[in-house]
């Protein structure tokens, strides 16, 4: 197993080896999930680490009244998971959903470590990828607490904006932390606008 389009990725962020690269690929498990289908679920397993080779995950938690809140939408390119459940080896806390068919390359936590292990440029890549991480879950905790639901909704497309036409609302209304009815009135307003 060997993806062109992953290696480009990975060495957009550390210039690795062909020999590293190839113990990633050696270690790494590539799935295929369709639409809707289930990758992680809150309370039966341990989070793996995902790299969204093609399609569109989404990671929710279900409160104790079953409604379900969006923490994030994966795309193209992107890790995901349930960091704590990866890191500690508990039981995930969240949810991870197919929203497209999508392909994945999972790492368990012990590959993980090894990985890093054996190779410093990949420890480097996922020391950047971490930071690069928490930089963007500040940002969207302060569009949370000070931005108005337009601007969260504004940036939202402005930031994914194939994502709009791919799910449907009821979900981005959830990551926006507003109802799909106050959005859907927001949206009419905002053409009325243009």
């Amino acid at each position: 197993m060997n993806f062109p389009d992953v290696i480009e990725n990975l060495k957009n962020y550390v210039p690795f080896e062909k020999e590293e690269l190839q113990k990633f690929f050696n270690i790494a498990k590539y799935q295929r999930f369709k639409k809707n289908e289930i990758l992680v679920k809150k309370g039966e397993v341990v989070s793996p680490f995902i790299f969204i080779r093609k399609g569109c995950l989404m990671t929710f938690f279900t409160d104790d009244k079953g409604f379900h809140h969006v923490l994030q939408f994966g795309l193209d390119k992107w890790w995901t998971g349930d960091l704590d459940s990866f890191m500690t080896g508990k039981l995930s806390t969240y949810t991870i959903k197919a929203m497209t068919d999508t392909e994945v390359l999972i790492l368990d936590k012990e590959s993980f470590e090894a990985l890093c292990g054996e190779s410093p440029d990949f420890e480097k890549y996922f020391r950047i990828l971490f930071q690069n991480s928490l930089v963007s879950h500040q940002k969207r905790i302060i569009r949370n607490i000070s931005y108005t639901a337009e601007e969260k909704y504004l940036t939202f497309v402005k930031n994914y904006p194939k994502l709009e036409l791919l799910l449907p609302q009821k979900y981005i209304a959830s990551y926006l932390g507003i109802t799909p009815e106050f959005l859907s009135m927001l949206k009419k307003k905002l053409a009325k606008k243009a």
